[in-house]
């Protein structure tokens, strides 16, 4: 498909042609009192500036109202509602605010709930994304469960448009990495609404990345997806730094830090684990297209380091600042980590 679709998520677009958005989950309920959801607000800040874009909660009560509309007015990213099975919910998230919602037509039940929540999506402009799981559809033939994800997601996509609703996002997950391939490739061929990306779950933090890493970046490489989540049994700014890397990884990310970093052997000198785990938030919060090496031996060390932009490298008890390829001074590891930050917010 050569048409261009796009819809918009608070401030955001997306669409062919804009940048592609990382996205994560919440990882607990909402927060009851105000005090604590003015600590999730300063997260939600923190999660943006390492490169998260939109940020999704489940909502799976009424009482969540007034804390998820405070969010939703104060966030600097755009919130989603998860809804399931009660379409009452997603109306009470569309008036708190939400600037999107995430509904599986098939468990809302009665088509006349669906189509409520479609109508005040479209009074309020607010997204919808179709969220279909391997898990969750219909019971019917098809020449395979690719095609029937795929045929299921038009027959929703034409239903909204019937109704005069085209800001719609569309997701084909399976926790099988060659099924959510196949799926989405047969989406894209037919239909150009928008992508969300992802492997449903995909396990712990080693098992998600590497399935997510292959399904999803197979099919960015070919130009499919316009969101993506890495799914993790962990914490959320770890699915957010492997989205964001992939990103990067593939060319479709400039912006950030690329690290080159040692992976120890017997000729290691310098703890280059503990040095980077703690500079690493640092690191993330950089906008600047750098590459900085963090090396830790005599080998590779002095030559990556010319290689970066900016590096460490520790060679016994010696530690050295490199910058632009160029040794810039010798430094103590107390001011190792300080020395690497200005050298980083000196470099152009």
């Amino acid at each position: 498909m050569n048409d261009v679709h796009l819809v918009h998520i608070g401030n955001l677009t997306i669409g062919k042609g804009k940048p592609i958005l990382v996205q994560t989950m919440y990882d607990d309920t909402l927060p009851v009192d105000m005090k604590r959801a003015e600590a999730l607000l300063i997260r939600i800040g923190k999660l943006n500036t390492i490169g998260c874009d939109i940020i999704r909660f489940s909502y799976p009560s009424k009482d969540d109202h007034e804390v998820f509309k405070y969010l939703a007015k104060a966030s600097p990213i755009p919130i989603v509602a998860d809804i399931h099975f009660d379409h009452t919910l997603a109306l009470d998230a569309i008036e708190a605010g939400a600037h999107k919602i995430r509904i599986n037509p098939g468990n809302i039940g009665a088509r006349w709930k669906v189509d409520e929540v479609v109508r005040a999506a479209k009074d309020r402009d607010i997204a919808i994304r179709i969220g279909l799981n391997s898990g969750s559809l219909p019971r019917r033939e098809a020449a395979s469960p690719a095609h029937l994800m795929k045929d299921t997601a038009l027959e929703y996509l034409d239903w909204f448009e019937r109704l005069g609703f085209t800001n719609t996002v569309v997701s084909l997950k399976g926790s099988d990495t060659d099924l959510t391939i196949e799926a989405n490739r047969l989406f894209a061929k037919e239909s150009s609404y928008p992508i969300h990306l992802g492997v449903t779950e995909a396990g712990s933090v080693i098992s998600a990345v590497t399935r997510s890493t292959w399904a999803l970046g197979t099919l960015l490489s070919e130009g499919i997806g316009n969101t993506l989540r890495i799914s993790i049994t962990g914490e959320i700014e770890m699915e957010i730094q492997a989205g964001v890397e992939l990103l990067r990884t593939l060319g479709l990310k400039k912006k950030g830090i690329r690290v080159v970093s040692c992976p120890r052997c017997g000729r290691h000198t310098f703890d280059t684990i503990g040095f980077l785990s703690s500079v690493e938030e640092e690191l993330l919060a950089i906008e600047k297209d750098l590459t900085v090496a963090i090396m830790g031996c005599q080998v590779n060390g002095p030559g990556e380091a010319k290689e970066a932009d900016v590096a460490i490298t520790g060679i016994g008890n010696a530690i050295f600042l490199y910058e632009k390829g160029v040794l810039s001074r010798k430094v103590t590891a107390q001011d190792a980590k300080e020395a690497l930050l200005e050298a980083i917010r000196n470099a152009e």
